[in-house]
């Protein structure tokens, strides 16, 4: 029987994985910064929000391309980057005992510009994340996106992971430039954040539990559009869960 790993046992199994992806980012001057819950955990909680179970990078898609050149050369030989059956880059054990526990990597890329460019690109996007989607649990969903998801599924059926990961990261990076960026592999509303450069260039050093990490300067900003401004208010006690440890 697959043992289970404790919310413990996830946090420590991540910072493994946090300070080998940091040390090759530094060797290599590649920027990164901490995003989504990890940034708050880092601003918050001065690490991991404690039932958080994932860490979450961001990346701009060229600093991507020379991150995925020299990490699997340089890594630790216990760690791996791979595309498993997700459209998002991930950092993992190779134990499959510890697969529970992972690193995402979002990606930034330019935006069409507003009006019916941008709308058919994101739903382009989002049709092939649907499409590219595994063990749905339809229950978490109300019936209108149960049926998207179950139509996009279908859809998907005929062609090869391969394909359509090949497709979506064409898709992603057909804009080469732009002052309006998002997060490409974002799920759901996260693409639909419209970020700028400005609010990513100035990067500050700061402690994410024992590992020093690179954060936003303008992690104030970043915050608010993410989780509002009232983000350093924990959510109540029935909403303080584990994103993966039950999908």
């Amino acid at each position: 029987m697959k043992k289970e790993l404790s919310l413990e046992e996830i946090h420590e199994e991540l910072l493994e994985q946090l300070r080998d992806i940091t040390a090759v980012c530094d060797r290599h001057g590649i920027e990164y910064n901490l995003m989504c819950g990890t940034l708050l955990g880092c601003i918050r909680h001065k690490g991991f929000i404690p039932w958080d179970d994932d860490v979450d990078l961001l990346m701009t898609r060229g600093e991507f391309t020379k991150f995925r050149k020299v990490y699997p050369q340089e890594c630790d030989s216990r760690f791996e980057l791979t595309y498993l059956d997700t459209w998002t880059p991930r950092v993992m054990n190779r134990d499959p005992e510890k697969a529970a526990a992972f690193t995402d990597f979002f990606i930034l890329d330019p935006l069409p510009p507003e009006g019916i460019r941008r709308k058919a690109h994101l739903l382009h996007l989002h049709l092939l994340q649907g499409m590219m989607k595994k063990n749905v649990d339809y229950s978490r969903f109300g019936l209108k996106n149960r049926i998207l998801l179950r139509a996009t599924h279908l859809m998907g059926l005929p062609f090869s992971y391969q394909w359509k990961a090949a497709r979506y990261e064409k898709v992603s990076t057909r804009v080469k430039e732009g002052r309006d960026l998002h997060m490409s592999n974002g799920a759901f509303e996260l693409m639909t954040h419209v970020w700028h450069p400005e609010q990513f260039e100035k990067k500050i050093r700061a402690p994410f539990e024992d590992v020093e990490c690179l954060i936003p300067e303008k992690w104030d900003e970043v915050l608010t559009v993410l989780f509002g401004p009232d983000y350093m208010t924990p959510p109540p006690e029935n909403e303080r869960v584990a994103k993966h440890l039950d999908l």
